[in-house]
């Protein structure tokens, strides 16, 4: 007998589905490493940051302050994105790359839609500006790496691939070399100031409340520019606190007293600000520098008061430590105030042999002596620091630029730099030959003048004089009193217009014979000059931006206006006086930017009077037949 047919039993797989945390507070990516990202961050204006230790780790800083976004549908597709290569990656390019994307969205488009192609574009080219002036230079990489990654897993790959390019950090020149006057002056003030500051509260074992960087001046000034306001402004100010305060991790870890890291953090931070002192007066590498130990620091004197570490390098076929050029006495009796003051890393390190410990150490969290080559020693803090006091950005890459600008312009020879930065010609030739871009853009503007004028029907020769005095360079008081004293230039007399000369030799037996005719006795170094309303296309010409020069110029400036309007007294032709006014109007325009407390001092006594050689438009007359114009 047939058995009986057996039903089939039917299994039905049961459907699953993504579990999918229903709060946005309980969403937050890894990085495989333990760090974690909350995302609970991106619902509130300006991705506010969580507080990373103690009893209220994980919690917003200011709940009361938080501002909601209204984007909680993009967050949770963000949640949903999965990592299409490392773990460490997908990290990066939503903790980094959105983040910052968004905070530019709150803070210049904050009713807009996350990833419009436009604001994404904007965002994207603001930040390329701000990275050509030195100022967050990896921001529009890590943003456009964030965005770009987004888009490719939300199938925009089209879009993607249509995001501006980030700019290449060396295209502007502003990653070259420092200008002199305006950049490399106000860094190194607030260096040395922030240096001593910081040694003298080591020696008298103080602790500072703020970084001895902080200037009200200057930090209101660039509030100003940046139009910080509000929490913006008061972060801005207490990064200046936090600073020489021990940081959350290492009150975390809870290893030593509060003293004991105060003093950790007070030694780390004058470690940071005598390397970037010590980058700037020697100009030396960053590896070589920051590899330096203690026993490295020997001088060898190679005359004139100069001196070099003799040392080897450690690469690059073991040539001597790059400082060949030398430094200054004044840079060796600071290195020997480092060696002496450093050894207070070593006191609280516990170490005795301190011989072949770092030049410049650094102490890591659990107080063991490293160098700055750690990738936790943030030798940037500095950088940051000065960021908000000054529109650029240092590094030891910049300083070494603006030595090797100088030693060219010092010595016009590529193969004497070389030697100066012990490098090879092809080195020098790739990466320290940029300059200073203001150089260049003085000079491209002389050259875009010329072809104006060229352009107009002016001769080549004529419009290359025109263009010259514009364009030229001006000294400060300092600089023209410094280049003095290094015998850089020779003496020089100040003109009846403000323009200091060194004289030409061919008129002076002209000017001697002139003077003697009219009984006119002048000191020897007056007897210089001729024709000085030809000054500024004469070769020995300068322009120095001090109170009396500008207060002559204002008065001769004055006269040349008047003359212009009345018969003509003397054989000047009109065109020429428009030409002069012309010219005088732009170079005291120039010495109002150079240096605006000296010009507004001359203008104070212009107010009061002229000048007394222009003290009346006689004065100007009885001038132009003196000297035979």
């Amino acid at each position: 007998m047939a058995g009986k047919r057996k039903a089939i039993k039917v299994v039905t797989k049961p459907k699953t589905a993504s579990v999918e945390p229903l709060s946005i507070d309980d969403m937050c990516i890894d990085n495989g490493r333990g760090e974690k990202f909350w995302l609970k961050r991106l619902r509130y204006r300006g991705v506010p940051t969580l507080v990373r230790a103690g009893c209220n780790q994980g919690e917003f800083k200011n709940p009361d302050e938080l501002v909601l976004a209204n984007r909680d549908g993009f967050i949770r597709e963000v949640y949903r994105l999965k990592p299409t290569g490392s773990t460490l990656t997908h990290h990066s390019r939503i903790a980094v790359g959105l983040v910052f994307y968004l905070r530019y969205l709150d803070e210049f488009e904050p009713q807009a839609l996350p990833l419009a192609n436009d604001n994404m574009e904007r965002c994207i080219k603001h930040f390329n500006n701000l990275r050509l002036n030195g100022v967050t230079p990896s921001l529009s990489m890590h943003i456009r790496r964030g965005l770009a990654y987004i888009l490719k897993q939300l199938g925009r790959e089209s879009d993607a691939r249509n995001l501006p390019e980030v700019s290449n950090l060396e295209a502007s020149g502003k990653q070259g070399a420092l200008d002199i006057e305006t950049e490399l002056k106000p860094i190194g003030r607030i260096l040395t100031k922030g240096y001593r500051a910081l040694i003298q509260h080591i020696k008298n074992d103080t602790h500072p409340d703020i970084h001895p960087f902080f200037d009200e001046a200057l930090f209101n000034k660039m509030s100003a520019k940046q139009g910080w306001k509000g929490n913006k402004l008061s972060s801005q100010k207490r990064a200046f606190k936090l600073a020489v305060r021990a940081s959350a991790y290492a009150r975390t870890k809870n290893l030593f007293d509060d003293k004991t890291l105060k003093r950790v953090a007070l030694l780390n931070q004058t470690s940071r600000c005598a390397l970037q002192l010590f980058f700037m007066l020697t100009g030396m590498n960053d590896s070589v520098l920051k590899g330096m130990k203690r026993s490295d620091v020997k001088f060898k004197a190679i005359g004139s008061g100069y001196y070099v570490f003799d040392g080897v390098k450690g690469r690059a076929g073991h040539k001597q430590i790059d400082n060949s050029l030398g430094f200054s006495k004044y840079t060796k009796q600071l290195i020997e105030d480092w060696l002496e003051v450093s050894k207070a890393h070593f006191v609280v390190a516990g170490v005795d042999d301190i011989n072949h410990q770092p030049f410049i150490p650094y102490l890591n969290t659990n107080h063991e002596v490293k160098d700055f080559n750690l990738n936790s020693s943030n030798p940037s803090y500095v950088n940051g620091l000065i960021g908000k006091l000054l529109a650029c950005q240092i590094n030891s890459s910049r300083f070494r630029k603006t030595k090797s600008d100088i030693l060219t312009r010092v010595t016009e020879d590529v193969y004497l730099v070389s030697q100066g930065l012990n490098n090879t010609l092809n080195v020098v030739t790739r990466s320290y030959s940029g300059g200073v871009e203001a150089d260049h853009n003085r000079d491209l503007s002389a050259m875009m003048e010329t072809q104006a004028q060229i352009g107009r029907g002016e001769s080549i020769a004529e419009s290359i004089k025109n263009a010259k005095v514009l364009h030229s360079d001006i000294l400060s008081d300092y600089d023209h009193n410094e280049r003095f004293k290094r015998h850089e230039i020779p003496t020089t007399t100040i003109a009846p217009h403000g323009i200091r000369c060194t004289g030409d030799s061919n008129k002076k037996d002209q000017i001697t014979r002139k003077l003697k005719n009219l009984a006119i006795d002048l000191v020897k170094n007056e007897k210089k000059c001729t024709a000085f309303l030809e000054c500024f296309d004469c070769p020995y010409h300068i322009l120095v931006a001090s109170e009396q020069d500008i207060w002559l110029m204002l008065s001769f400036y004055e006269q040349v206006t008047e003359m212009k309007d009345i018969p003509a007294q003397n054989s000047i032709p009109k065109k020429k006086l428009y030409e002069i006014e012309a010219i005088l109007s732009r170079t005291l325009t120039r010495f109002e930017q150079k240096a605006p407390a000296q010009y507004a001092s001359a203008k104070e006594k212009m107010e009061i009077s002229s000048h007394p050689l222009f003290a009346n438009l006689r004065g100007l007359v009885d001038t132009l037949e003196v000297f035979n114009v």
